[in-house]
């Protein structure tokens, strides 16, 4: 009855009728009713801090549905936990410091004895949070994904552990490392699943290569799911291995091949809000994504990790479950590079004495980003990053007061002397490209470097295209459309990755330099402006500074600062911040 009564409370919380799934589900995989049925009962307890008696009543609930789900389950004591030291950059995100868990470690094993694939999710939360995607739904598909184990019994070791204190530094998952790591070769970590976001492979540190990777997307293929890989998560993993914030963690840093599993955000967005919260409700699981995740989980446990070693891979972002060995995309790049700067090299400027070169352009466009800066700097207030809740908005505005900006400076000072070498304000644009994509390449973040890298070989190539030279500012403006999208953006800030105290008016001046110099190119090789440039480009030019600043003073964010403070950028639907 009580299964029942929490079936039917997760239907109606979730807009969908019980035993009815979202799309067709090839591939076996597990029922998602039950799952529900579990994440209910977990928020029945409701916040299971670590080492109270919530988190306690969620030990002992997991241990009574996997034993009627068939599996064995084993207590592991955590006890007394040594947690290294955290460095990113040179600075302490977490000092050295002995942390002791009371409550235990849960694991069931499956399949013949041997070295296993270990697929964990903690049962602790936060206080204040009932926890329904951190972490409930791990829990309820761990429980039914042993269900399934034990109808259909792996050929090769399976482990499944839900871990204790991953709320406070990964306590559980430090210990099972120190545990079973020897027998472990592969683990998977189940954090911040079932959102309705893409279903999504963070944590793929230096050990993952391509076979591991062709391993997961040969998975999802026989499961019917696509796997998103984000490129910026990639390079963060393999830099900062030892700052994973979820149980895999441990397990990288001692060297076992580890990768975390999760829906990325919630709402549209790549984050999401009621995370931490008390609005992490039943409400906001997406049974949809329990499916797909849960039909990939089984398909995982039917053909063992290939062995460690090999060539180092790339997850290509646009193709489904699509993985090339990564050498391949260093080489394109490399390619790339050697074009856009042998390309750059053949340019043969004339030299023109009289007027005003790329040197007084550049100071023309410090000149226009000062005043860009300064109308952000005067219209924020008190809050220090009003744009990060409308980030859109923000760009277009500080575009506009950016372009204007600098065509009246420049239309100014073509009145003291005409403009010369419009080859120069093509070097420039592809120079700024070309050195930032380099040095990602150089550094090792080969997953970022195209980005820039295939602006520069199209913009070098522009002046041999004749009537398709208007690709070069089209080209110059990739990095800032993909980089400065309001989902990109929001999603830096909101991991840690992008200081709020950063003015938007850096980055929109720092990828607007090659658009600029591309589109100064593209005008001055094909003459003067004659009588446009006396009336209506000045016009032009101070309608749109006047416009972003009328935008710009007009922005009011949802949050105070010190709301933004305390929540981020959570302050928008917290309960009570306005």
């Amino acid at each position: 009855m009580r299964a029942a009564l929490v079936l039917a409370l997760c239907a109606a919380c979730s807009g969908t009728e019980p035993g009815t799934e979202s799309g067709s589900a090839p591939g076996p995989g597990i029922d998602v009713d039950q799952v529900m049925v579990h994440v209910g009962s977990m928020m029945v307890l409701g916040p299971r801090p670590g080492d109270t008696e919530y988190s306690r009543d969620a030990a002992r609930y997991i241990e009574k549905a996997v034993t009627e789900a068939g599996g064995k389950v084993e207590r592991f004591s955590v006890g007394a936990v040594d947690l290294p030291e955290i460095t990113v950059l040179g600075a302490t995100v977490r000092r050295a410091h002995r942390a002791e868990g009371l409550d235990p470690n849960l694991v069931v094993r499956f399949g013949p004895p041997g070295r296993v694939l270990l697929i964990m999710a903690h049962y602790d939360t936060v206080a204040g949070s009932p926890g329904a995607v951190d972490n409930a739904v791990a829990v309820g598909m761990l429980i039914e994904l042993a269900r399934a184990l034990d109808l259909a019994s792996p050929k090769y070791g399976v482990m499944l552990a839900f871990t204790a204190n991953e709320e406070i530094g990964l306590v559980g998952a430090e210990a099972l490392a120190a545990r079973v790591g020897d027998d472990v070769m592969f683990a998977i970590a189940l954090d911040l699943v079932g959102g309705s976001g893409a279903l999504s492979l963070n944590g793929a540190s230096e050990l993952i290569g391509a076979e591991e990777m062709r391993w997961l997307a040969a998975a999802a293929d026989r499961a019917g799911v696509v796997i998103r890989a984000p490129l910026a998560h990639r390079v963060v993993s393999r830099w900062w291995p030892q700052a994973e914030r979820s149980d895999h963690g441990p397990f990288t840093r001692r060297g076992i091949r580890a990768v975390h599993f999760y829906d990325r955000g919630q709402d549209g967005e790549w984050i999401d809000l009621a995370y931490h919260s008390p609005r992490d409700l039943l409400s906001r699981v997406d049974r949809g994504s329990i499916d797909e995740l849960g039909r990939l989980l089984f398909a995982l446990t039917r053909l063992p990790p290939p062995e460690a070693g090999g060539a180092d891979g790339f997850w290509v972002p646009v193709l489904h479950n699509q993985v090339l060995a990564r050498w391949i995309l260093i080489a394109v790049e490399l390619a790339l590079g050697l074009l856009a700067f042998g390309l750059l090299i053949s340019l043969r400027t004339a030299r023109v004495r009289g007027g005003l070169g790329a040197l007084a352009a550049l100071c023309c466009f410090v000149l226009a980003a000062g005043a860009t800066l300064a109308t952000e700097l005067v219209t924020r207030g008190a809050h220090p990053a009003p744009w990060l809740h409308a980030p859109l908005r923000a760009t277009i505005t500080e575009i506009l007061v950016l372009a204007g900006s600098l065509g009246l400076v420049v239309l100014f000072a073509r009145r003291l002397r005409p403009w010369i070498g419009a080859l120069r304000y093509h070097a420039i644009a592809v120079v700024v490209p070309l050195v930032i994509g380099a040095a990602l390449l150089a550094i090792g973040a080969a997953e970022l470097a195209w980005i820039w890298l295939v602006p520069a070989a199209v913009i070098a190539l522009a002046p041999r295209l004749g009537p398709g030279r208007w690709l070069a500012p089209l080209a110059a403006a990739l990095p800032m459309v993909l980089v400065l999208t309001p989902n990109q953006l929001r999603e830096a800030a909101w991991n840690g990755f992008l200081p709020s105290s950063l003015p938007l008016a850096v980055l929109v001046t720092v990828f607007s330099l090659p658009v600029a110099a591309s589109v100064a190119w593209l005008l001055r090789s094909r003459g003067t402006t004659g009588p446009l440039g006396a009336f209506v480009l000045p016009m032009g030019c101070l309608l749109s500074v006047l416009t972003g600043v009328v935008l710009a003073s007009r922005a009011h964010p949802p949050c105070t600062g010190p709301d933004f403070n305390q929540f981020h950028l959570a302050c928008e639907v917290t309960p009570g911040v306005r």
